[in-house]
């Protein structure tokens, strides 16, 4: 009897795991290579109501809006065609379901505009390309965590890789729904290598145009294989079970990934600036995709909400990237950890954003920078030097023993993609980490509230000084720089060309203009983008007045604006007289990123 009962319960267990492990989401991507100019993609669900909703997600970084390249959109169950209709951009509701739904449509590749194409876009060329992740797939609104399974209807000669589970079919990847989304495929005929690391499957994958030369590979590997195991020894078990890197020869830019990463690089100019990028994107593996702010969790079909904490989840990265590539003895674009933390305060005190706008507000302006007025900062570099500063206090007060990177383990450990952190969070992991630390007046000063930072309080703990001298920019002729500090405040034109003002006393900001003016005209010539304003800056001069019309709430105006040079700052570091042993002894470690 009880062996009957045993028998019994491995069916049904086994009943379970089959029932688990079947796709309730099928998609296949269809390229033929005599059409190259986009792919036909088919989705499969079972849906239990008459009325489902299939939609494309926003990317919270770089929302491409691919669902204005969504062509001949069709659905069908039971052999009927099926009612459709758009409750917004980015979601198509269906009507009259029963049980099986088949959705198809093409993905009609926009032009290339730009010489490079940024490595996180799909493409298809006749060697290969790049498809999937939310630029192609769709997913059935209210099921993100749905098991899915792609398939790859493709050149027989192609490849594919992707840091989704693969099958041993190499055409077919699985993952939930989320993680389709969030996995671009590279696809053709491309180099590849494979290393394990922490005893985890790595796999390097460089797609090059047909007529790219070739490049030696070896110290790109070596590299590669140096930064994923100095992180994971210094950090613990990553957050994935298996991680591709994926780089597009030629390409340009970067986009991380829960795990993968896009990276784009010409190789025939060498590796320089390379290893620092990808030791910043694939952190972001532990750090801004697996611990990520509470607002990015989940998919949505609209942009993310701003967010309070990417002073940690870029800032910090900053400084982890840095440690790696410094503990795993590779190049970076500066020699010493005081060179480099002398150009980025000189970066700081370049701007009073970084004095008057809070740690919280900086990060919220990354994808909102409307909301910071008419002050310019990056949260990437707030973020580097609080991380910087609050890592010095740790090793003060605990004599050496804890630092910054307890901090991030202990929110690896706490969290992940389906939880998401806020300032309290980083602030509750820092006061488990030190204790002794005075973490709320530091979170109090600089995360919540604004002000400028006494970096010689925590220079003085490494026996060390700073200080900061002004002087005219130049320009690369050696003479005064016209004062340039007026850009764009997004490259969406469709309600009028808006400018953006980084800093109230700059010779923008004293003549009167502000974030948000819609500018109409420079001298007279219409100006309607980026570009436009851009070349006419170009020709200014020092002494000439410029005439801007612009509408400032909903006024139209003439603002004369008189072209001048600005002062720029530089921040040196050196010893102060007599450091204890105890300095040297932080100083040393500190130095060495250990």
């Amino acid at each position: 009897m009880r062996s009957t009962f045993v028998v019994l319960v491995i069916l049904f267990l086994s009943v379970l795991a089959v029932a688990a492990a079947v796709p309730t989401v099928s998609y296949t991507i269809h390229i033929k290579s005599a059409d190259l100019s986009g792919f036909d993609v088919e989705m499969r669900f079972r849906s239990a109501t008459p009325t489902v909703r299939v939609a494309m997600a926003a990317h919270p970084e770089y929302d491409d809006r691919y669902w204005r390249y969504i062509e001949n959109f069709t659905a069908e169950s039971a052999g009927k065609q099926l009612n459709i209709s758009k409750t917004q951009d980015t979601v198509w509701k269906i009507d009259g379901v029963s049980g099986i739904v088949v959705v198809r449509y093409r993905l009609h590749l926009p032009p290339q505009v730009n010489e490079n194409r940024d490595a996180w876009k799909p493409f298809l060329t006749s060697t290969g390309g790049m498809v999937g992740d939310l630029h192609s797939l769709m997913y059935v609104v209210g099921n993100s965590s749905a098991p899915s399974q792609l398939t790859l209807d493709m050149p027989a000669d192609w490849k594919a890789a992707s840091g989704l589970e693969s099958n041993r079919d190499v055409r077919i990847f699985a993952g939930s729904a989320e993680l389709m989304l969030d996995a671009p495929v590279m696809v053709g005929k491309f180099q590849e290598w494979n290393f394990t690391a922490g005893r985890v499957p790595h796999k390097i994958v460089v797609w090059s145009p047909a007529d790219a030369p070739t490049f030696d590979s070896a110290p790109l590997v070596d590299g590669l294989k140096k930064i994923a195991a100095e992180a994971i020894r210094t950090f613990g078990a990553p957050p994935y079970h298996r991680y591709v890197f994926l780089f597009q020869n030629g390409g340009e830019a970067a986009l991380e990934h829960l795990t993968s990463v896009n990276i784009g690089h010409t190789f025939s100019r060498g590796m320089d600036g390379l290893f620092e990028e990808v030791a910043h994107e694939y952190f972001h593996a532990w750090n801004l995709m697996d611990v990520r702010p509470v607002e990015r969790v989940g998919l949505q079909t609209t942009f993310a909400r701003p967010t309070g904490v990417l002073w940690w989840n870029e800032g910090a990265t900053i400084m982890f990237a840095d440690y790696l590539l410094r503990r795993a003895g590779l190049p970076g674009s500066e020699p010493s950890r005081i060179t480099h933390l002398e150009t980025a305060m000189t970066r700081y005190f370049s701007s009073p954003g970084y004095i008057t706008l809070s740690a919280e507000q900086m990060s919220r302006g990354d994808t909102d920078p409307g909301g910071l007025g008419d002050y310019g900062g990056s949260t990437h570099l707030q973020g580097e030097l609080l991380s910087t500063i609050l890592d010095l206090a740790i090793r003060d007060h605990s004599d050496g023993q804890r630092d910054v990177t307890d901090v991030m383990t202990l929110l690896s450990d706490r969290f992940d993609y389906r939880r998401g952190i806020t300032n309290h969070d980083i602030e509750q992991a820092a006061l488990q980490v030190c204790p002794s630390c005075d973490i709320h007046t530091f979170f109090k000063d600089h995360i919540y509230g604004a002000g400028q930072i006494d970096f010689d309080k925590y220079l003085g703990l490494l026996g060390m000084r700073s200080e900061v001298t002004r002087s005219a920019a130049l320009g690369s002729d050696g003479k005064p720089s016209v004062d340039l500090r007026i850009g764009p405040l997004q490259n969406d034109v469709a309600d009028g060309f808006k400018i953006r003002i980084t800093n109230p006393q700059s010779t923008w900001g004293k003549a009167g203009l502000h974030t948000g003016d819609r500018l109409l005209s420079v001298d007279g010539t219409p100006v309607s983008s980026w570009p436009d304003l851009r070349a006419w800056l170009r020709k200014l001069k020092i002494g000439d007045v410029g005439r801007l019309e612009i509408v400032h709430n909903g006024v139209k105006k003439t603002v004369e604006v008189p072209i001048a040079g600005y002062d720029v700052p530089t921040v040196k570091i050196s010893e102060i007289s007599a450091p204890t042993p105890r300095q040297l002894k932080l100083r040393n470690v500190w130095m060495s990123a250990n």
